[in-house]
């Protein structure tokens, strides 16, 4: 038997002084780059910037990193649970910095958790499953006690350009750093955009280093 199911979804704002920004997008898209640029541009304008990351440098993200990498074989649902862990721990860090002021940069959020999550699925009809596994990753993660990022980019990059990409780099292969995977990941944040345009600002990912800072900079600094 099959069930339709509706809801509605809401997200906890930062309430706080300081400031909070995600940047994601699939593997090879630029984000690790940008985010780390990111804060050191926001230092030298005076702000406190942070770099951040999930998962995180934790024991739990740690050990998800290994898994990532092959070193772990465990299913695809246990590594979802352990980066929602992973999650909770990061938003107390999250959380204790914006209530001091400070500029959180953040190479990537729980956006990542839904996009991701769609690549372990079969199929790839986002319209008819994206709800479904929204409701799912909303009961894992627990988005409603999550501070909501006050900007959040998206990195919009093609597969060919990310695998291009992956391919110069020096680092171990990770998981989801197969065409096919990209592919399913690449069409879950498209659909993640679709869904919810107020929330993520999409930025060209194919642009030079440069550019894409500074677009990313000015749309900061509005």
């Amino acid at each position: 038997m099959e069930y339709k199911i509706s809801f509605k979804l809401d997200f906890r704002r930062n309430p706080y002084p300081g400031k909070f920004i995600v940047i994601e997008g699939i593997d090879g898209c630029g984000k690790t780059t940008q985010t780390a640029i990111v804060v050191e541009k926001l230092k030298a304008q005076g702000a406190d910037a942070i770099y951040t990351k999930e998962p995180t440098d934790g024991p739990i993200g740690r050990f998800i990193r290994q898994t990532l990498r092959g070193v772990l074989d465990i299913s695809p649902l246990a590594i979802q649970y352990l980066l929602a862990a992973d999650r909770v721990l990061h938003a107390q860090e999250i959380e204790k910095h914006l209530k001091e002021g400070k500029t959180l940069v953040s190479d990537r959020y729980f956006w990542s958790a839904v996009a991701y999550g769609m690549a372990d699925r079969q199929g790839t009809k986002y319209e008819d499953n994206g709800h479904v596994l929204l409701a799912i990753q909303g009961i894992l993660s627990m988005y409603s006690q999550f501070i909501m990022p006050d900007i959040t980019f998206y990195l919009q990059t093609s597969v060919d350009t990310a695998l291009s990409r992956l391919a110069k780099m020096t680092k171990e292969k990770e998981l989801y750093e197969t065409r096919e995977k990209l592919e399913k990941i690449y069409q879950g944040y498209e659909w993640l955009v679709s869904q919810f345009p107020k929330e993520i600002t999409v930025v060209d990912g194919e642009k030079t280093v440069g550019e894409v800072t500074g677009e990313i900079l000015n749309k900061i600094n509005k």
